[in-house]
């Protein structure tokens, strides 16, 4: 599990402090100001919904109110033409159709909702139109029977190609003295009056009112525009769940597939529907123009927010990066590495701890440099030392085209001196012999304890004249010196490279062949490499 989180992590660029800091920072911004912004978006909805709710509710009970009072003049104008005394005379038989045409023509000119007026008999025949060539009108079945219970009579909403409109046909029964219905007066009427009326009301800029039939067939609409022979608002399914939820508002698409929100109220004397809607992205637009602004706020935000982590970030990651590399240069071997301890806090302690680990680590490492390379009862140089340095030698006397010395040393009778007087007093004598030739030698010279009481010495670009001298004054210092159990003495094999050997091999065993004719002939003498065996270049005094 938690090789996966890692890789996670991996992926997604976090397992840097860096990376962590920020998207942390970046969450913590985000997700409060998310969740504000959703509910504050959800409430702005809401609130927003109510009120559209209400507006539409309203909207569309007035829009069903004006449209019935439309009906009910329409209807009430048809009984006031039905009671003139032209229309009484004709039904009497003592009038004149030519007065009758004269009069239903007079008042077709005079309302401009009426399209074709007539007057026919209880069998539906003509009797006299407002129309110069009257054309049959689309009664209902039993039309004489709907005056026995509404005296009015009202059709289904058509096309009427003559008129290119959409049109009803309504009509009112026409009364004999005795009482009984001698036939109708009938119209063809037009919807302009109640475009016009619905015209005043509207919900918001762009929603709009209209009146349709139960299936879904346009009647008239607020918005003023022709209506065509097969307009629809909406499906008979869309009507029942309109009038099922009279007191509330319904979404669904339109005619033109637009998504809107509508509230419809069914008509009293008919079966129509008084409808208002509005576009679902008008209503919201308030909240989602709350909704954009948030996003910008947010996105603002994040941008400081970002800027500021990331900032906060490098305060943090900069030391750390710089411990980082530090610390990969330490494992690599280079303790020569230091950091500044400017920086407060943990990162600070860190810094502080890490340059004091370093520093050991670099004491430590001098100290064992210094014991790999350095014996340890007389402080000199050991022999592993000094191959490396005679190796460097004979690199830069090739080089420079010079030749240097090496002195081989054996302290005489050091066994014997050791049994009659202890270890002790020979470790005494070891170390009083190292500290001669230490300050006999140059700082660029190389004396080394070569094993036992054998010392070598390496003198830099030194002939072999001069480290004959040089052997001598360190012959002659070291007799000269007062030891516990008496004058201790020294020999000495001096040969020069190249002139004896040109490795370091070879020059050593030189020398070392030279130190041993000083000890067959005496002890307490120099002898240079090369000379005649048994007789020496310097002798001791």
């Amino acid at each position: 599990m938690r090789q996966q989180i890692q890789k996670g992590l991996s992926k997604l660029r976090l397992d840097s402090v860096r990376s962590q800091i920020l998207a942390f920072a970046i969450l913590a911004a985000l997700i409060p100001s998310l969740i504000i912004s959703l509910f504050a978006y959800e409430q702005s909805r809401r609130a927003l919904t109510e009120k559209i709710s209400q507006e539409l509710v309203t909207t569309g009970s007035q829009a069903a109110r004006e449209a019935e009072v439309w009906l009910k003049e329409r209807l009430y104008d048809l009984r006031v033409f039905a009671a003139s005394s032209v229309v009484s005379e004709t039904v009497g038989r003592r009038g004149q159709p030519g007065r009758l045409v004269d009069y239903l023509s007079s008042v077709r000119a005079r309302f401009a909702d009426y399209e074709e007026l007539q007057l026919i008999d209880a069998k539906g025949a003509l009797v006299g139109s407002s129309a110069p060539r009257p054309s049959p009108l689309p009664l209902p079945e039993a039309w004489e029977k709907s005056f026995e219970s509404s005296r009015n009579l009202i059709g289904d909403p058509y096309w009427d190609e003559r008129a290119k409109k959409i049109v009803v046909v309504l009509g009112v029964p026409v009364v004999q003295g005795n009482g009984r219905v001698w036939g109708a007066l009938v119209a063809r009427v037009n919807f302009s009056s109640l475009n016009q009326a619905l015209g005043k009301f509207s919900v918001r800029s762009t929603g709009h009112v209209y009146v349709a039939t139960a299936q879904g067939a346009l009647i008239a609409d607020s918005r003023s525009v022709p209506v065509g022979p097969k307009a629809m608002s909406f499906t008979p399914d869309i009507a029942n769940r309109l009038l099922a939820n009279e007191e509330g508002i319904v979404e669904h698409r339109n005619a033109n597939q637009v998504e809107v929100l509508g509230s419809g109220r069914r008509l009293s004397q008919v079966d129509w529907l008084a409808v208002a809607d509005v576009p679902v992205g008008d209503t919201y637009r308030q909240a989602n123009r709350f909704g954009n602004l948030a996003f910008a706020v947010i996105s603002g935000l994040l941008v400081v927010i970002t800027v500021v982590a990331y900032w906060l970030a490098a305060l943090i990651a900069r030391p750390l990066g710089r411990l980082t590399k530090a610390a990969a240069k330490v494992s690599a071997g280079d303790l020569s590495v230091g950091l500044p301890e400017g920086v407060g806090g943990e990162v600070g302690y860190l810094t502080q701890v890490f340059n004091t680990m370093v520093e050991s680590l670099r004491k430590n490492r001098e100290e064992l440099e210094r014991l790999s390379t350095t014996d340890t009862l007389t402080g000199l140089g050991n022999r592993r030392h000094l191959m490396n340095l005679l190796t460097h030698e004979i690199e830069r006397a090739k080089r420079a085209g010079q030749p240097f010395s090496i002195l081989m040393l054996d302290v005489d009778h050091f066994k014997k001196y050791n049994d009659n007087h202890g270890h002790q007093a020979g470790d005494e004598v070891l170390a009083r012999v190292s500290a001669v030739l230490r300050d006999s030698i140059r700082p660029y010279d190389c004396a080394a304890r070569y094993g036992g009481e054998e010392f070598l010495i390496m003198l830099s670009a030194t002939s072999l004249d001069r480290a004959l001298e040089s052997a001598e004054r360190i012959r002659k210092q070291v007799r000269s010196e007062a030891f516990e159990g008496g004058p201790v003495t020294i020999s000495i094999g001096v040969a020069e490279f190249p002139s004896h050997g040109d490795t370091a091999k070879a020059v050593i065993g030189e020398a070392d062949t030279a130190l041993y004719e000083a000890k067959r002939t005496g002890r307490d003498r120099v002898v240079c490499a090369g000379t005649t065996y048994g007789r020496e270049r310097v002798r001791a005094s």
